[in-house]
């Protein structure tokens, strides 16, 4: 069998495919076809069967060159500053040598620009290949947290586990293992494949990306928070380890014991299922409708490939033969697809890019607190009232979900707390990945009240990168009305002034004239100071309180570090302006935490800024400019940050890449990990004194 071509195309697009159909039992993909859980290793074969081709190779590399043009950051991360300094990356150099590189097989081409992308260690700048990233996704049974200067088995591990994946699946993993899970929970991990477990941590902190800070990548490898994660040693994206062996101390025990413990890969919950090999990069690999921009003012049927053909500014080149019926329809992904405002406008958001879908898991019901007083519209909102009658507790996990949900659920629910008793309030930011950056300055607005540093500025100033290409965009928007209703990212009546008065008048070239600035040595064009897109008139017409609703004095951020993007911006203005106290719980004794990391400013990707070239097809066939990314040919995904945020306090410098240490550091312990309660009465005492309870 031919693998994932028909045959007319296959001498053109895969020069090194099989010639002649094979037995269908030499299919290394049909053993796994169908099947919610396999060994890695038959994961890996089937992946590891796809034969390299050079045109997609250069494709992917085209596509990721020419987006990252828009990236803000790519200078910065030629060499950033301290605490941040072993971020030093030639992105585009980089991918020039992949470009130059020839594999034997598609999946070593698909990790090696994955693994180049992680290196600038930023959550808006993620590289996704559907095809192989999370396809399956490969877990471990024992997630790990660290507790003081040791690593430990969760305590909650074999809890998590069978309320996860179901007691049939664990049962079947024990034989396969030949012991009983549930005795390692909470078993001291003293080596990890005859390594120290903090040389482990590091490895993974060093490859890992989406945080610059090294603090906040070590925390990635632990599990927990409220929404649980399995972390990065028990949940991996790629099917790239079969077992490992672990020197453990049992809870209880006297002596080490040494274990080997397989892993697991199941099928993605968002993955499409196959049949075989051809079906897998059929149902999983191809390009889709909405895997490359459209132009926002088409309406058309995408069925006809002359119209197809219209709009791309060239011939399709797809990876199978094309059909009437055109690209395939769009697929469910895990992250969340860019909201439109009920002005018809995209709404402008600063979040991570998860390279897998979130699992399904949440704390035991006997580490949930009893203190629940309400969530708001089944959003990400939590609030809670300690047992001192004093404390009032903000559990937010996103900034990301229905609007009104978020702007009414975390003014309502604040006022709550308040009429409630609360004296003083505890946001907890616990693996925050950011969201809609309007949210995020009107829950600074609602807690700071008004006032200089929240009127008519309630977020930070921004800048945006230029190029010839954006330029020439603008230039369309301007001259030739390619947008009428305003629907563009590049039009000069959606990016704000930079006092934040308003917004540029349809005729003004926001990029021009571009600032020139010196960064790491090279010479990069930016746009001038923008502003902040949010303030009145608010979401819904809401009135924001005249006074803060809580005593600035009486409010803590928390995290476990990893608040990024909208929940950075929100915590760094709270705690940069206003004085706010920040703590981080856990992490590596003697590391200092950041309580917020990877700022951004707003976030795009390939998808949007296609969109924004596709629109000025008619008039200025922008893709054919020679910047232009064309359509990716895999299902693939690449993030950018449009518009970096000014520091503060030492503009002209970013926030970025200023460092945001926390002022105080919980400890974690077996009597407070993964217990949200416990952790909350820590923090109170360690902040407030031991006689605040």
């Amino acid at each position: 069998m031919l693998f994932h071509l028909t045959l007319a195309l296959a001498s053109a697009l895969w020069p090194t495919a099989r010639s002649a159909p094979v037995l269908a039992s030499e299919d290394p993909c049909e053993p796994i076809a169908n099947k919610t859980w396999v060994a890695p290793a038959e994961v890996r074969a089937c992946l590891g069967s796809f034969p390299f081709n050079t045109t997609l190779r250069d494709n992917t590399i085209d596509v990721l060159s020419k987006t990252l043009n828009f990236h803000t950051s790519v200078t910065y991360s030629l060499q950033e500053p301290a605490p941040f300094d072993e971020i030093h990356v030639d992105i585009q150099a980089e991918l020039a040598r992949i470009r130059g590189s020839t594999y034997q097989f598609d999946f070593e081409l698909h990790q090696d620009v994955s693994r180049t992308v992680k290196r600038l260690k930023d959550g808006h700048a993620v590289y996704i290949n559907y095809c192989y990233d999370s396809l399956f996704t490969t877990y471990h049974p024992f997630p790990v947290v660290s507790l003081g200067s040791d690593i430990y088995i969760a305590p909650e591990a074999y809890n998590i586990s069978v309320s996860t994946f179901g007691a049939k699946v664990i049962n079947e993993w024990e034989d396969m293992a030949g012991f009983d899970f549930a005795k390692y929970s909470g078993a001291k991990v003293l080596q990890i494949d005859g390594k120290d477990p903090w040389q482990v941590v590091d490895e993974n902190a060093a490859v890992t990306g989406s945080f610059q800070t090294h603090a906040s990548r070590q925390n990635l490898y632990n599990a927990g928070t409220w929404a649980y994660s399995l972390g990065d040693f028990a949940s991996r994206s790629l099917p790239l380890v079969d077992s490992v062996t672990l020197l453990v101390l049992p809870t209880d025990a006297t002596e080490p014991e040494q274990i080997i413990v397989p892993y697991r890969s199941q099928f993605g919950t968002k993955s499409v299922p196959f049949e075989d090999s051809d079906s897998l990069w059929e149902n999983n690999c191809e390009a889709r409708k909405d895997t490359n921009g459209k132009d926002r003012y088409d309406t058309g049927d995408d069925g006809d490939d002359d119209d197809e053909e219209a709009k791309t500014g060239g011939p399709r080149t797809l990876i199978a033969a094309p059909t009437k019926s055109g690209p395939k329809p769009a697929r469910e992904r895990w992250n969340p697809p860019v909201q439109i405002g009920r002005d018809g406008r995209p709404v402008g958001v600063s979040q991570f890019i998860q390279d897998g879908p979130p699992l399904d898991a949440i704390l035991p019901a006997a580490l949930l607190p009893e203190q629940h007083l309400r969530r708001s519209g089944g959003g990400p909102i939590q609030f809670l009232m300690l047992d001192d009658g004093q404390t009032g507790v903000l559990a937010l996990g996103s900034f990301d979900g229905n609007q009104t949900t978020l702007y009414h659920g975390l003014l309502g629910g604040l006022q709550d707390l308040k009429k409630r008793g609360a004296e003083r309030l505890l946001v907890d930011l616990s693996s925050n990945g950011g969201g809609i950056i309007c949210v995020a300055a009107w829950l600074h607005r609602i807690l700071a009240g008004p006032g200089p540093e929240t009127i008519p500025q309630p977020g930070l100033d921004t800048k945006a990168r230029v190029n010839p290409l954006n330029q020439a965009i603008v230039d369309a928007i301007i001259n030739d009305d390619v947008d009428p209703d305003a629907k563009m990212i590049y039009n000069p009546v959606n990016q704000p002034l930079g006092n934040s008065t308003g917004h540029f008048s349809n005729t003004t070239n926001w990029l021009q004239p571009p600032v020139s600035t010196l960064v790491n040595g090279v010479q990069d064009e930016f746009s001038q100071k923008l502003g902040a897109d949010c303030g009145n008139p608010w979401f819904d017409n809401l009135e924001p309180p005249k006074e803060p609703i809580f005593d600035l004095d009486s409010i803590v951020i928390l995290g476990n570090g990893l608040c990024a993007s909208s929940c950075a911006l929100f915590s760094i203005n709270m705690v940069v302006k206003h004085g706010v106290k920040s703590a981080v719980y856990g992490g590596m004794p003697g590391v200092q935490q950041q309580y917020g990391g990877t700022v951004g400013g707003q976030s795009l990707d390939h998808t949007a800024i296609d969109s924004e070239i596709k629109a000025c097809l008619c008039t200025a066939g922008l893709k054919e400019h020679p910047l232009a990314p064309p359509d990716f040919l895999y299902d693939a995904h690449q993030g950018i940050v449009f518009r970096l945020a000014f520091s503060i306090e030492n503009a002209p410098e970013m926030e970025e890449y200023q460092s945001h240490p926390a002022q105080f550091q919980i400890p974690l312990t077996l009597e407070n990990v993964n217990r949200p309660v416990a952790i909350w009465e820590d923090v109170v005492k360690q902040v407030f004194g031991p006689g605040s309870d």
